[in-house]
């Protein structure tokens, strides 16, 4: 999995707050990896690694979701529904993209129809394979 430079920018931060404690977690490390976090995602630093390779061991792994049943969609339509599913707001997902709210609104509303699903959420959890409550 190939990172993005903000991801790895939040990680340098996080590990460098991390040096100055001992024990719990500060919060100057969680902040800085806060921005990055998204459903599912799980995060692992080993600091104990360092005195083997002379670096913390750093593991970020994400579910596997099956986008399959975006097959039907346009690329725009699939890269929308790729951060709908990563659980971005309609703001994040224009600020992301470079586009206005209401052409995700659009986006969106012509994926739910594509994919004849009722919401956004359901749209998750067939990503996910899991039935929403």
């Amino acid at each position: 999995m190939a990172l993005e430079p903000a991801v790895l920018a939040a990680l340098a931060k996080a590990l460098e707050e991390m040096k100055s404690e001992t024990g719990a977690i500060p919060a100057g490390a969680l902040d800085a990896l806060a921005p990055i976090a998204r459903p599912g995602m799980r995060l692992r630093i080993d600091l104990a690694a360092s005195d083997v390779i002379g670096a913390p061991l750093v593991t970020v792994t994400e579910p596997a979701r099956d986008t399959r049943f975006l097959a039907g969609l346009t690329a725009r339509q699939r890269e929308v529904a790729g951060l709908l599913i990563d659980g971005m707001s309609n703001k994040a997902i224009a600020a992301d993209l470079g586009i206005s709210i209401a052409t995700v609104k659009d986006h969106v509303h012509a994926i739910l129809q594509a994919l004849q699903l009722p919401s956004r959420r359901s749209v998750m959890a067939a990503a996910h394979k899991v039935q929403p409550d």
